[in-house]
């Protein structure tokens, strides 16, 4: 197997048009990252360029070379994401210029922190006047993210300065913290092409996670499941790719033409689709114009464009310099993860005038206004990744399973076990089957079965207890998760679960005094006719025993009944049984006028009670006669 290449980072340029990023690239790699016909023939940047280094630490840099020219920003937009660091070029000779400004505000609004200010064309101007523009550059810079970086006068022509270049970029790279591998690779396209002999390719900054050749990976969001052929990083080919670097995919099972830029590569069922973002917006200084509630404007992630409605959570317009609350609707699905930062443009004309940073990729629509939704709002943004699964989970009436909350959360499996253990142990959260519930929703769903419980009880005082389904029916709480909230309720001491019925924990059920005279004078009735009982319904008009009534004395066996007719004692039934036995244990058959001669009944009484035995497997009909089984 080819060894993984090890520190890896991605590098990119910025700056206006005309000022030398492709040619610096170049003079860097020797690699020309302009390769598009037209962009030779015209000598400016349209897309996105490509090139690797390795500097003399050893560490490979892949290097994105933006377009500088405004009408193609948004190719620009679609290499910025994934950045480690960035090379934001100035000319020497014209200094900062209205895209350097524009370029540097999408910097800052993606938080791209590491960075070098590269003058270039230093050998065009003299040192009186490197040393103005140098100034003025750093000046730029001062209360940017970009405002510690470096500035480095070089000369693509001459190669002056590139040694420098190198060293300061070395330098810089060291201050990094590595891309983490989280198990969740994600790889957003931002080419696409056919390629002779090998098929489609795609090439993008893969982010989160390995990708392995062979493995079956989805194209997001249209969920088209492919599968990995080949891939390379730096130009060489590798069985694994890690994360932080330029990655190019040969992909089988799909054709170049039905792959677009802004599609992400992923494994599947680890990154969730949305088309509604809950973020933390901030209005550039220099925006000419405020942002306004029901605003339509473009958004501009990882690599991927669309159109989305801006509702703002709080007021009814941002003003520049300002930050916020606010909801995008977002016109196609996205994948998108909490913590993504992106950028907004009002679409015509064109023109950047806000980002910002997600802190909830899968929210509930918000009324406006709402003081609880803007606090939640804040609690989230500066959550702990315990507190960030409370958080979740209470978006989620009947909880998540861990599969559900690592892609909302986008968090690996033993990211989201580190994050769930200690939240589980204090009691914030409870597994329920394969889902977790807060604390706060177990409590209301414990206090849905103990009121369905109380409720049933008091409307049916002699059962002892709610068949189980009836309750599961009545709270409404999913199959999946009932019976392992019953099980948790026994374990607490809340319920009791017996037969097949549910009871809350101290329920007595039994008769009133009224009740029990009632009872007393209809098994009396009874049992003055043991063999040949009333009618049911006669008996029950007589003494007006109500249904409950009835149902009590049948589950408690103090009656019997065989039909919806016939009840006996339980007195009387017993000594049948007891006599019926004894006839087949001596004569070993029993016929319907044997039972009725035995028992001094009849056979309206006698044909049901015969049945119920056989019902209760205590007798077996053969022919017109019974058998005592066993």
């Amino acid at each position: 197997m080819t060894e993984p290449i090890a520190g890896s980072f991605v590098v990119g340029t910025a700056g206006h048009i005309d000022h030398g990023k492709s040619a610096l690239v170049k003079a860097l790699t020797t690699i020309d990252p302009d390769r598009l016909e037209e962009e030779k023939r015209r000598g400016m940047t349209i897309d996105l360029g490509f090139a690797y280094l390795q500097l003399p630490s050893g560490r490979r840099v892949g290097i994105i070379d933006v377009p500088g020219h405004q009408r193609f920003l948004k190719n620009m937009l679609a290499g910025v994401h994934g950045m480690d660091a960035v090379l934001l070029v100035v000319a020497a000779d014209e200094g900062p210029m209205p895209q350097t400004r524009e370029h540097l505000a999408i910097i800052d609004l993606l938080a791209i922190q590491h960075g070098i200010a590269v003058l270039t064309k230093a050998d065009l101007v003299d040192a009186a006047w490197l040393s103005l523009v140098r100034e003025e550059v750093a000046g730029l810079l001062r209360g940017t993210a970009l405002q510690r970086a470096p500035i480095v006068a070089v000369s693509a022509t001459s190669g002056e300065g590139l040694d420098e270049l190198r060293a300061a970029l070395d330098a810089e790279l060291a201050q990094t913290t590595p891309r983490p591998d989280v198990g969740r690779p994600r790889l957003p396209v931002d080419r696409s092409f056919a390629m002779s002999g090998f098929g489609t390719v795609v090439t993008g900054t893969l982010v989160g996670g390995a990708l392995r050749q062979g493995a079956d990976v989805v194209v997001l969001p249209g969920e088209r499941r492919v599968r990995i052929r080949g891939l390379q990083q730096h130009s060489q080919p590798v069985e694994e790719a890690r994360p932080g670097s330029r990655t190019a995919v040969n992909l089988s099972g799909v054709d170049h033409a039905q792959l677009r830029r802004g599609d992400v590569l992923a494994l599947p069922g680890t990154l969730p689709i949305t088309r509604r973002l809950d973020a933390r917006l901030a209005v550039l200084p220099s925006a000419a114009q405020p942002l306004h509630h029901r605003q339509q404007l473009m958004i501009y992630h990882e690599t991927a464009e669309a159109m989305v409605e801006l509702s703002l959570l709080e007021r009814d317009e941002l003003r520049p310099g300002e930050e916020g609350w606010g909801q995008l609707f977002v016109a196609s699905p996205m994948v998108a993860l909490d913590g993504d930062r992106f950028i907004l443009r009002i679409p015509s004309p064109a023109t950047t005038v806000a980002g910002g940073v997600i802190v909830d990729s899968a929210p509930r629509r918000h009324r406006r206004r709402d003081v609880a939704v803007v606090e939640d709002l804040a609690r989230r943004e500066r959550a702990d990744p315990g507190t960030a699964v409370v958080l979740e989970l209470g978006k989620h009436s009947w909880g998540l399973t861990d599969g559900e909350l690592g892609r909302r959360l986008g968090r690996s499996s033993p990211q989201l076990a580190d994050a769930v253990a200690p939240i589980a142990d204090r009691g914030a959260i409870r597994r329920l089957g394969s889902r977790w519930v807060t604390r706060d929703q177990w409590d209301r769903l414990a206090a849905r079965v103990t009121t369905g419980l109380t409720a049933y009880h008091q409307g049916q005082p002699l059962r002892s207890g709610m068949p189980k389904e009836e309750l599961r029916s009545r709270t409404g709480i999913p199959a999946e998760i009932f019976n392992p909230a019953l099980s948790a309720l026994a374990s607490d001491g809340v319920v009791v679960e017996r037969n097949g019925e549910v009871t809350a924990a101290g329920h007595r059920h039994g008769l009133t005094s009224e009740q029990e005279s009632v009872a007393g004078a209809f098994l009396a009735d009874l049992e003055r006719h043991p063999f040949n009982p009333p009618p049911l319904a006669d008996l029950v008009r007589r003494y007006e025993v109500a249904p409950g009534l009835l149902q009590y004395l049948v589950a408690q066996g103090r009656v019997v009944r065989v039909n919806d007719d016939t009840i006996f004692a339980r007195s009387a039934y017993d000594d049948a049984v007891s006599r019926l036995r004894t006839h087949l244990t001596e004569h070993r058959t029993l016929t319907v006028a044997a039972a009725r001669d035995l028992l001094g009944s009849s056979r309206r009484y006698v044909l049901p009670l015969l049945e119920w035995l056989d019902a209760q497997k205590i007798t077996r009909r053969v022919g017109d006669d019974r058998i005592l089984r066993g």
